[in-house]
């Protein structure tokens, strides 16, 4: 007897497609997981010595299926990569044409029974984004081979559990805009939406390589598509126009949390939907089905700003004459935090600072000379100057 939550599942980018490459896998938190190969059959139609069925024979293999995942900040990124067959440039995503695939295993742990999935490509990847509750990802894969055994060992590799990030929920979401305008309870309140990158993949079938199974699969028409749910208003009805011409709208919206975020932008895209009717107590809506056409998506990865830990100037004290000059440093940690700082004098008669932290002597006495984060203005760090003849 096995228990689901006794599977283990994870996965491994590769470097040649259908090979899986040494080093540590990455855990995969999901909600459900549906990888898993079809066989396909045909049936002998011969006639033997009886009028008995002959049976089937087997023809292809197919490996695919969709993985539920919910959504968190840079958990996705190598997946989202492959729907768009392109890497990331810098914090940028948008479409190319390279093929990137992964290694996905499982393996349950009690029954010592394991499987991986080859060659793995993103075909489709659907963001749903509700009302009232987490956002969900399914991601829906093609792959080129499949192997199994039950001999008490994985597949996995060192799996490698990544930071334990928040789940964007809805009310992560900000900035949902479409032709630019804001949306919200003055205009055309958002009941919920959902974006689907589909790259409508063939699978190609090559005699002569020995097996039953796909030799690639081909991205065809990249569509990102969705649906948009809004109260009726001038606003959205405005929207709903736009069939009538063919007129292009775009759509943008954000997902923030603490972690980081993600803003999603459809420049242009198609509407159709049906003029919207409702009872005597219900909120008429309108569901708006959209399309993007001729312009790529963009997906712009947001990182949450680091965190200022502290302010360090050196020297702590120091000592300098009346129109002499003496330099400070202000250090900002952790490692890559912006090292800007904001200098400033208790007694700028005693003694001035530049906005460099340069200290001058202009009289006799004592001041305190102070360095402020200018990302964040709690912390602080200063320097006692005396002012000597």
């Amino acid at each position: 007897m096995s228990s689901g939550a006794k599977r283990s599942t994870a996965w491994i980018r590769e470097v040649t497609p259908g090979t899986t490459p040494p080093g540590n896998w990455n855990v995969l938190t999901r909600v459900s997981f549906g990888l898993v190969p079809t066989y396909n059959t045909e049936e002998n139609n011969e006639i033997g010595e009886t009028r008995m069925s002959q049976g089937t024979a087997q023809t292809t293999v197919d490996v695919g299926g969709d993985i539920e995942t919910k959504f968190r900040y840079g958990v996705l990124d190598e997946f989202l990569a492959s729907c768009f067959g392109a890497n990331w440039v810098g914090n940028t995503l948008t479409m190319g044409n390279e093929r990137i695939s992964f290694s996905i295993g499982a393996y349950d742990a009690d029954v010592g029974i394991a499987a991986i999935a080859r060659g793995a490509q993103v075909a489709s990847l659907n963001i749903e984004i509700p009302n009232d509750n987490e956002i969900t990802v399914t991601t829906t894969f093609a792959a080129i081979a499949w192997d199994d055994k039950a001999d008490n060992t994985s597949f996995i590799v060192s799996p490698q559990a990544g930071a334990a990030q928040r789940r964007y929920g809805f009310k992560d979401v900000t900035g949902l805009k479409i032709n630019g305008v804001q949306l919200g309870e003055d205009n055309a309140c958002v009941d919920s939406f959902n974006l689907q990158f589909d790259n409508n993949v063939q699978t190609q079938r090559c005699i002569g390589n020995g097996n039953p199974f796909p030799g690639n699969i081909i991205p065809t028409i990249f569509t990102p598509s969705g649906s948009i749910t809004l109260s009726w208003s001038k606003t959205a009805y405005q929207y709903w126009k736009a069939q009538q011409t063919g007129g292009a709208l775009s759509f943008e919206f954000t997902l923030n949390n603490a972690d980081g975020g993600y803003t999603f932008l459809i420049p242009e895209m198609e509407v159709s939907g049906d003029w919207p009717d409702g009872g005597a107590t219900d909120i008429i809506q309108v569901e708006l089905a959209y399309t993007a056409r001729r312009v790529p998506p963009t997906i712009t990865r947001l990182p949450a700003p680091i965190v200022i830990a502290a302010v360090d100037v050196t020297p702590a004290t120091a000592s300098v004459a009346v129109g002499a000059t003496i330099d400070l440093e202000a250090v900002v940690t952790p490692v890559g935090a912006s090292q800007l700082v904001t200098w400033s004098s208790s007694d700028a008669t005693k003694a001035s600072v530049s906005a460099t932290g340069l200290v001058k002597g202009i009289a006799v006495g004592s001041a305190t000379i102070t360095a402020t984060s200018k990302a964040d203005g709690t912390k602080t760090d200063t320097c006692a100057v005396t002012v000597t003849a």
